[in-house]
């Protein structure tokens, strides 16, 4: 039934921040106590608008005027400055993205009249402008009533079809933004939609077992940091609701209490984001007025957040994917970079360095001994300050296991160890974790990362740190793998080379020696040397074993040990290679060759006279004999190689060498020496050491070890051994 009477309501507001929500309130006081009844919703949400606009652009004094019509409800913002005019926009160009500082550049009052009202126009006069809009009533008007103006006006437009208040929301779905942007502009007209304070957007994580709060506006001066939170504390119920929930007083209800409480927030409407009946998300909007809401605004905000349900989800999708591939990819740099160090110690500042460039503000590496016990190797800080302080700490209080984010230390423990100084406080109020390092069920140490205090990881980082510390695990296991092997190795190494300080000194010789494995990584080789003194002789040997490695090293610590103690039993050379030929045969099985050149020196008169060598080349490079003049000539005949045939006969050669006389031995590593084009050589070699007339023992190895660079850069792919004889 049509009313009878008109009725008027009108009030003055100062040109305030509150002003606004002043003016909501006394519209929406005003219609309840005429009883009105669906408009009321649109009508606050456009006083709110036009109020608004009134007091940014105009600045001045506004009067706000509620008209009960027959079959509408009218109302009008009026200013008192008319010479600015109210900025012209239509409904859909009318920019209320943020802007850089996070306000909005321009309204959305005309935008909506448009869009809400069934008419409007603006009128001015002399001492003030004024923007009305009427809303037709629920009920259908009556013959005889007609509308009346409250004053004249200029002609009012009018839409055959009224657009839902998210129309302006369409461009910017359509364009596809990423994530950010999308949730940003949806929250801002969220709030805007439905005259309130407040908005936020909750989006499910992967797994779906926590909410995180995306986006916010309203609730802080500044951008409202994300936090996740579980179910019950995301939803205004204790489990999501496939619909609208409106809460009149916060104060008693569930959904983020503490954060809206604080932000001043007393009433709060929110609708899920539902796709393929499953809900993905929550959009919520809240006032700082009890019973704000109505069933109205929460189907408004339903609309809101089916029409945005879809593009948000694709657009989260397309955000974990590309968090997918960037984990992806910084955890293969990560194994990449891990494997190629077998240091512990390196392995431990790399995971550290790592952590901090991509999960976490501070990082810190523990390692376990063979015993258990723990020390720190490695700890950084993304600020240097810090780094005395974090070390300091995690020496003092090993961090326990803790795979879930929190505080690693409490107050208590902090004052128990005598810690109070700030930075102190600061780095343990961080959230942490804390991930055992394990290789095949052992406890290597612990990777320990944290992030700033007002800063939270996510599941994803914890997910990442935790791939990340197996990939450590298995590199730090491949180094002590690599160390312990490498320990063994020079221990082996030792025991088939001659202790420097148990090399004899020769009376009348000036000797060197030098050695190198073909493997940098792999210090046992199949070559070898050896000086030793027995009965008035004094003996050498150099010997190369067909191979590298410890299988190598088997036969020439055979050999070695074999040579010392037939030398000591007074064989001669010749009955010493063939002793130990047998001996190589009776105990090789995997066909180990073995190369050797093995002499005997003797005095010959008063020292200075020179020495007699009696030698024996058993398949080795032979020995180069270099005068004072600089001439080379090889020395004795090669015989048969060891370990190849039982029924061989050695023969005993004997050379005699004056003072100024050198004698070099190689194994082939020397000889066989490649650059890109041609093998060293014989030839080579002789070139070479036809210069080293004059030298020292010990210099004659320099110069030769720098010429073989010379020639064939990094060529040394073979096991090399060198051994100088300097007649006095």
């Amino acid at each position: 039934m049509p009313h009878d009477a008109m009725k008027v309501a009108r009030r003055e507001f100062s040109p305030a921040p509150e002003t606004a929500g002043d003016a909501r309130l006394f519209v929406r006081e005003t219609l309840r106590e005429w009883g009105v009844g669906r408009p009321c919703d649109d009508v606050v949400l456009l006083v709110s608008e036009l109020a608004t606009n009134a007091v940014i652009h105009a600045q001045s004094v506004l009067e706000v005027t509620v008209r009960r019509l027959p079959d509408a409800i009218e109302v009008v913002v009026a200013d008192r400055v008319p010479e600015r005019a109210v900025p012209q926009a239509g409904p859909l160009s009318v920019d209320v993205g943020p802007a850089a500082d996070g306000r909005r550049t321009g309204g959305l009052g005309l935008a909506l009249a448009a869009a809400l009202a069934t008419s409007w126009g603006v009128s001015y006069s002399k001492d003030d402008k004024a923007v009305w809009v009427r809303l037709q009533d629920e009920e259908e008007p009556g013959e005889d009533n007609a509308l009346i103006p409250p004053m004249p006006v200029r002609p009012t437009r009018r839409r055959p079809e009224r657009p839902g208040p998210w129309a302006p929301l369409d461009a910017a779905l359509s364009a596809r933004l990423p994530l950010p942007d999308l949730l940003d502009r949806t929250v801002d007209y969220a709030r805007t939609a439905l005259g309130g304070d407040a908005a936020y957007i909750a989006l499910a994580t992967t797994d779906e077992t926590e909410w995180e709060v995306r986006t916010a506006v309203g609730l802080t001066s500044g951008p409202w940091r994300a936090f996740r939170s579980r179910t019950e504390e995301t939803f205004p119920s204790a489990a999501p609701a496939p619909g609208p929930v409106i809460n009149d007083d916060l104060m008693i209800a569930r959904a983020h209490r503490g954060r809206l409480a604080k932000a001043g927030m007393r009433s709060l409407v929110t609708a899920p984001l539902i796709v393929d009946g499953r809900i993905t998300g929550l959009i919520g909007v809240a006032s700082r007025r009890i019973r704000h809401f109505g069933e109205t605004a929460a189907r408004r905000l339903q609309d809101g957040a089916d029409r945005i349900a879809l593009p948000v989800e694709r657009a989260r999708l397309a955000e974990v994917e590309l968090a997918r591939r960037a984990s992806l990819s910084f955890l293969a740099e990560a194994s990449d970079l891990l494997t190629g160090t077998l240091d512990e110690h390196m392995t431990a500042a790399l995971a550290a360095q790592l952590v901090t460039s991509r999960l976490g503000s501070w990082c810190a590496v523990h390692v376990n001994n063979d015993l258990g016990v723990s020390r720190l190797a490695y700890a950084v800080h993304g600020n240097e300050n810090y780094n005395d302080v974090l070390r300091s700490l995690l020496s003092a209080l090993p961090p326990p296991e803790q795979h879930t984010p929190r505080p690693l230390w409490s107050r208590d423990m902090l004052l128990a160890s005598g810690r109070e100084d700030d930075l102190t406080h600061e780095l343990a109020a961080c959230p942490a974790i804390s991930i055992p390092l394990v290789a095949h069920g052992q406890t290597l140490g612990r990777l320990t990362m944290g992030k700033r205090p007002d800063e939270d990881f996510t599941r994803e980082d914890v997910d990442v740190a935790d791939d990340l510390a197996r990939r450590v695990s298995s590199a730090m296991e491949n180094a002590r793998l690599y160390a312990g092997q490498t320990s063994m190795s020079e221990a082996l190494q030792r025991s088939l080379l001659p202790a420097k300080e148990k090399v004899p000194t020769i009376p009348g010789v000036d000797h060197a020696v030098f050695y190198r494995s073909a493997d940098e990584r792999n210090v046992v080789g199949g070559d070898f040397y050896d000086l030793f003194a027995t009965d008035g002789r004094w003996c050498f040997a150099i010997g190369d074993v067909c191979g590298t490695g410890p299988a190598a090293a088997a036969v020439t610590g055979l050999a070695r040990h074999t040579l010392r103690a037939l030398a000591r039993e007074g064989f001669s050379p010749a009955h010493i290679m063939h002793r130990l030929n047998l001996a190589i045969l009776d105990e090789n099985t995997t066909t180990r060759f073995l190369t050797m050149l093995y002499g005997e020196m003797t005095p010959i008169g008063e020292p200075g006279e020179g020495f007699r060598i009696r030698l024996v080349s058993a398949g080795h490079p032979l020995p180069l004999l270099l005068n004072q003049k600089g001439e080379v000539t090889p020395v004795g005949t090669s015989q048969p190689l060891l370990g190849a045939f039982e029924d061989v006969d050695f023969y005993t050669e004997t050379i005699e060498v004056t003072s100024g006389d050198v004698l070099l031995a190689v194994t082939d590593g020397v000889t066989e020496r490649r650059n890109d084009t041609q093998m060293l050589g014989d030839e080579g070699l002789m070139r070479i050491y036809s210069g080293c007339s004059g030298l020292t023992a010990q210099a004659v190895i320099v110069r030769l070890d720098r010429d073989l660079e010379e020639f064939a850069p990094g060529g040394h792919t073979d096991d090399t051994a060198m051994l100088v004889l300097r007649f006095l």
